[in-house]
Order: C-alpha cells, then sequence, then structure tokens
C-alpha cells in the first residue's frame, strides 16, 4: 500500500511539472505575440490586402519563436489578425512556421510549390507561345 502510495505521489509530481512547464512555455513568448501583433498590425489585418510587412514588423518576426506565437493564438487575436498571413510573414522573413503546426485555429499547410517551367510555358530559357 505504502508503495502504491508512494508511486501515485511521484506520477502526480510527475504530470504537474510537465503541465506547468507547458504552461510557462506559454506564457514565455506572450510578450513576442504582443509585440508581433503591434508591430505587424497593418500586415496581418483581417479583411485587407496583404501589405508588405515595415522593417519593425520584420525584425520582431526575425526574432520571435513563431511556432510558440502560433501556439497561443486565441479566437480572441483572429478578430483583428489573419492567421494565413501571419503564416504567410512568418515565411517571408524566414522565421517559418512549420507545416501541421497548430496556429489558432487552423494547422498550418504545406508552403505551395511554385508553378514549374514547364507549366508556365517556359523551355530552355525561351518561353513558348
Amino acid at each position: 500500500m505504502a508503495v502504491s502510495l508512494q508511486i501515485l505521489a511521484l506520477a502526480l509530481v510527475v504530470t504537474t511539472t510537465f503541465t506547468a512547464h507547458e504552461a510557462w512555455a506559454e506564457r514565455d513568448c506572450h510578450h513576442e505575440k504582443v509585440l508581433v501583433m503591434y508591430k505587424c498590425s497593418v500586415t496581418l489585418a483581417v479583411g485587407t490586402d496583404y501589405v508588405d510587412p515595415s522593417n519593425k514588423c520584420r525584425r520582431a518576426v526575425e526574432s520571435s519563436d513563431m511556432v510558440c506565437v502560433c501556439g497561443i493564438i486565441e479566437v480572441i487575436d483572429q478578430l483583428t489578425i489573419s492567421v494565413a498571413k501571419l503564416v504567410r510573414l512568418a515565411r517571408e522573413c524566414g522565421n517559418p512556421v512549420p507545416a501541421g503546426t497548430k496556429c489558432g485555429n487552423v494547422i498550418v499547410p504545406p508552403p505551395l510549390s511554385p508553378p514549374s517551367r514547364r507549366a508556365v510555358g517556359v523551355h530552355n530559357g525561351a518561353r513558348q507561345g
């Protein structure tokens, strides 16, 4: 009985430690999320065309843990920022969020492949018409 109680107590400590660590990780990048949302508000705005990011926005994205930022995007954040634009912005700034990552309420898709040279009518450097 005493051994079972010790095992149960150990399991509780391990579970609590991992759960607390995940919560700490979320808090660790909260300031990064706020910074990216603020510095990139024009680029990330819902209901508008994508606007190239400012240098301040680029620096914020380049220096942030974008996987963590994506992981803590809430539904309320998505009223003002577009997750699709956030993923595009991260890619363009060289700090991409990997495909399959949860970002807000979506799963990041793989990047679109550029069209092949043949598909756009280019062969041996000459455009076919």
